[in-house]
């Protein structure tokens, strides 16, 4: 039995064979999805994953109850969270070790569009990340690393360049 090698907590021979299995099905889109369920007032549970359902509501200020996080923080955590997936991919692929990874993610909404108060795209106007990266290589390579991880990042990429959204009420 041969042990498995990982760099950053993942095995490379692992994302190499997805790359492999991507490549073989480079015309076939994988699909995600999400269930969420109306709880009242502004509060939702969504059901993403395996994971037990998530708490969702608007803060109080916006007539929520603050019982969980807005759509708009779930958004930027999304991004943050894709980012750090792909740095962590792609510096295991170039063989760098990450000793600290944290990214912060902030964004300005224009609320008063989104509550038909002022014209104007209502979703957010502006998202800026802050990546905090310690790693074994030189500023310049992380510099790269960060610039290629966003490139690639499914997320930040689909918020950056939007993807048509449609929605339509089911039957009966």
């Amino acid at each position: 039995m041969t042990a498995t090698t990982s760099i950053n907590g993942v095995d490379p021979a692992a994302v190499r064979a997805a790359a492999d299995r991507l490549r073989a099905r480079r015309d076939e889109p994988v699909r995600f999805a999400a269930g969420v369920r109306w709880l009242g007032g502004y509060r939702t549970e969504a059901h993403v994953g395996p994971e037990p359902a998530l708490a969702g509501d608007e803060p109080a200020e916006l007539a929520g109850t603050g019982t969980g996080p807005s759509p708009e923080d779930l958004l930027l955590g999304a991004v943050g969270q894709c980012l750090i997936v792909g740095l962590a991919g792609a510096a295991t692929t170039r063989g760098v070790r990450i000793e600290r990874l944290s990214v912060d993610v902030e964004g300005d909404v224009n609320l008063p569009a989104a509550y038909g108060l002022a014209d104007g795209h209502p979703g957010f106007q502006a998202i800026r990340i802050t990546v905090h990266l310690e790693a074994d290589a030189d500023r310049l390579e992380l510099d790269a690393l960060v610039d290629h991880a966003l490139r690639r990042a499914p997320i930040p990429s689909t918020v950056a360049n939007p993807v048509p959204v449609t929605a339509r009420l089911a039957e009966g």
